[in-house]
């Protein structure tokens, strides 16, 4: 019985992730993106079902961390270390230094704002590296719950898609080529949907530039979520126990923390990096490429909407303004730095 309500769960998801695949074609799920959509409906549906879902929970957690974990795997499929390479150091230096202020600043503002530190860490990645499928990476890093990753993702995606809108209306007030303009886009917005649409109006040279600086921050991705399980299973272990975000003692993080052996790196950051590897080399065909990227995206959706399933809208009420403060000044101060960052490096 309880294979039959995990599959159950598991196939809710499916079927969630496959709806909201469908209704981004129309607005405003369109400047959404599948990922946020997907989330969304899964928090509406728990909001309707309530406690009727509860025996479906298992197929929704299988869906949050194991699907979650083989979508950011095949997302590796979308990188070519090749490209990222011939890019030169300077697209690099601009890319990493986006994203360690993007994260300083945002952890700083955390601080200052008292709001709780998993979240604020979830936010700061999303933000400087690549939305969703970041803080859905670091989310197993951290050792988030489900309601903080859910809060990000959407705050992330409303951020992004903000910023979407103030970047193509100020494109004829920048003074930037083309170019100019492609790399300032994909180097300071959330989600590569947020820089594919934001690129869009500087033409196929912009677009061009703007994913492939975009993609220079999602290879980063892996040193990233490597330093954040680092830091956090060495302070858990190092404390000999491990807490929640209220402080209190987590016993189940604390076995896993000491009990059980662990890779120096989560593995599926690994096979992440092995997947653009092969990708490099031209393993793939270019229809299996192709197959293999759609396959990440629903997964990812998949994921998405059994975190939605396991959350309610309640939930959100005891967090408050200061995460919407904090990310809002964390993403000017992000656009300002990109901006002055270019300059910088002469690009």
């Amino acid at each position: 019985m309880q294979h039959r309500w995990t599959a159950g769960g598991i196939l809710l998801t499916a079927l969630l992730a496959l709806s909201a695949q469908q209704m981004v074609r129309f607005f405003p799920f369109t400047v959404f993106g599948a990922l946020v959509t997907a989330i969304l409906l899964g928090m509406a549906m728990r909001a309707v079902a309530g406690d009727r879902l509860v025996p479906l929970k298992p197929g929704f957690a299988f869906s949050a961390k194991v699907l979650l974990r083989l979508g950011i795997i095949l997302m590796g499929v979308r990188l070519n270390l090749a490209d990222i390479a011939a890019a030169g150091w300077r697209m690099l230096a601009l890319d990493l230094s986006v994203i360690v202020f993007a994260v300083t600043v945002i952890l700083f503002l955390g601080r200052r704002l008292s709001v709780e530190e998993r979240l604020t860490t979830l936010i700061a990645v999303g933000t400087g590296v690549c939305g969703a499928a970041a803080i859905g990476a670091a989310a197993q890093a951290v050792r988030a719950k489900d309601e903080e990753v859910a809060l990000s993702v959407t705050l992330i995606s409303l951020l992004g898609t903000l910023f979407t809108v103030m970047y193509t209306v100020m494109l004829p007030v920048l003074a930037l080529t083309p170019q100019q303009y492609g790399t300032f886009v994909g180097a300071t917005l959330h989600e590569i949907a947020h820089v594919v649409a934001a690129a869009a109006p500087a033409g196929a040279i912009g677009s061009d530039q703007a994913i492939l600086v975009k993609l220079g921050r999602v290879i980063l991705l892996a040193p990233v979520v490597m330093a954040l399980d680092w830091h956090y299973r060495g302070r858990a272990g190092g404390a000999g126990r491990a807490s929640d975000l209220d402080g209190k003692p987590d016993d189940k993080l604390r076995d896993e923390a000491q009990d059980k052996p662990r890779l120096p790196v989560p593995w599926f950051v690994l096979a992440f990096l092995v997947m653009a590897l092969l990708n490099t080399y031209h393993v793939f065909s270019p229809a299996l490429s192709a197959g293999l990227v759609t396959a990440s995206l629903f997964l990812l959706a998949m994921a998405m909407a059994g975190m939605g399933l396991n959350v309610w809208a309640g939930d959100f009420k005891r967090v408050g303004l200061a995460p919407v403060l904090m990310g809002l000044g964390g993403s000017i101060l992000l656009s300002l730095f990109g901006r002055f960052g270019m300059a910088l490096l002469g690009l």
